[in-house]
């Protein structure tokens, strides 16, 4: 090679004085680029404030994680109250509902009643497998009977078993007079709620359940096929049945909110179109309930979260339209038929969507692979602009490996965050 001259070497060396100051310009700019990356990344928050973000329609830090998992807690400890969700599960934001501590004489079976003016005869016995209860009630207007069939907890009836009812309690419209006079005082005292907030902490929300007209109340004092024959054959009776327990909820929220909920858990399974109601009927009947249920929550600035594990795509928009808040389960085929990309772009401005994850096909018969590949799939369709929060379509169920129960909740972190 040929040695350079002066003037070439004083070349080279002015570009390797400017690839110098050059390098250091860029390093500079990285750096300052970085900090300005780090200080626009969002803040680690609270489960609580992340959950009430979503319902708000803000992006929180990550999408909350808040499935439905008594049952499998249950099956696991024998427990599924609050302190064992907070316990067990640390990635867990709890939307959490707790009762409202109204007794249902319908669906509760105590050895002794408090019912005053009212006689009550109650045998229980065992037959075969089931626990048979005969209840006789002696009231002011007249006799009230039904008989009850409860399952054994476990084996092929599950951990929490519903009862089969082979009577009920209303059979015509003149037992409605007698009806009344066996339903509780709607309780007023609250310091169960304001215990178990004290415990949630942070952590998460609480939510007080309320159950819709239907749900554990006309649905089963009456049989369901019944009711729906009486919106044809006895309009009147089906009418006065379901205002009767209508306006008990109305007063259950009212309770609940006046001692300071957050929100409203209201169970709409018996009014699903899965339980055999038309979409006209739910139009006609429920929508107007369901908006008096949301009306009266925003009132006193609670929230509410509308819960139906059944179909819900002829129904969603119907739901949204009456401004909860929240809808859950999101159930999606094939048990269900929610479309979430349909759901997002059709309700999504409108409403938090939670749940969604199928808890037999992926979470309990799946693999962890599969779990991570929904998860990520759902969490690439709901969470822009917030309003999702990654649930399930029912609790976890008893028999869930524990792998795969890891494998959600490390997938709702790793592809959950904004």
């Amino acid at each position: 090679m040929h040695s350079l001259g002066p003037k070439a070497r004083g070349l080279v060396a002015f570009l390797a004085d400017m690839a110098v100051v050059l390098a250091h310009h860029l390093a500079a700019a990285f750096a300052s680029r970085g900090a300005a990356d780090l200080s626009m990344s969002k803040p680690t928050m609270t489960g609580r404030e992340r959950i009430l973000a979503t319902i708000r329609h803000q992006e929180p830090d990550r999408v909350p994680i808040s499935p439905r998992i008594w049952a499998w807690l249950l099956a696991e400890y024998g427990r599924c109250d609050l302190t064992t969700h907070l316990r067990e599960l640390p990635d867990l934001d709890p939307v959490h509902p707790i009762d409202d501590g109204t007794m249902n004489v319908i669906d509760e079976f105590p050895d002794t009643y408090a019912l005053p003016g009212v006689k009550v005869e109650q045998r229980k016995y065992a037959e075969g497998d089931f626990t048979a209860v005969e209840r006789t009630f002696h009231t002011p207007a007249g006799k009230l009977s039904d008989r009850i069939l409860i399952p054994p907890s476990g084996r092929e009836f599950g951990v929490q078993p519903n009862p089969v009812r082979t009577e009920h309690l209303v059979k015509t419209p003149e037992d409605l007079d007698r009806l009344k006079y066996i339903l509780a005082p709607i309780n007023q005292d609250y310091r169960h709620y304001h215990a178990a907030r004290a415990e949630m902490g942070d952590r998460g929300v609480l939510v007080v359940t309320v159950r819709c007209a239907l749900d554990h109340n006309a649905g089963h004092a009456r049989d369901m096929e019944d009711l729906m024959v009486d919106t044809y054959d006895n309009r009147p009776f089906f009418d006065a049945n379901l205002r009767l327990f209508h306006e008990r909820s109305l007063a259950q929220i009212k309770a609940a909110l006046e001692a300071g909920a957050d929100g409203i858990f209201g169970t709409w399974y018996f009014a699903s179109l899965s339980s055999g109601w038309s979409p006209a009927i739910f139009k006609e009947v429920f929508v107007p309930l369901i908006r008096e249920h949301v009306e009266l929550a925003h009132r006193y600035g609670a929230f509410y979260n509308y819960y139906d594990d059944g179909r819900l795509a002829g129904s969603m928009e119907l739901i949204a339209g009456a401004g909860v808040d929240v809808l859950e389960t999101c159930t999606p085929p094939p048990t269900g038929d929610f479309d979430l990309a349909a759901a997002k772009a059709r309700i999504g401005s409108k409403v938090t969507i939670k749940g969604y994850i199928d808890l037999l096909h992926v979470v309990k018969d799946g693999t962890p692979a599969l779990i991570e590949a929904t998860v990520r799939d759902a969490l690439a369709i709901g969470k822009p602009g917030g309003g999702f929060i990654l649930g399930s379509s029912d609790s976890f169920r008893e028999g869930t490996p524990r792998g795969n129960i890891a494998a959600y909740f490390a997938a709702g972190r790793r592809y959950g965050a904004y």
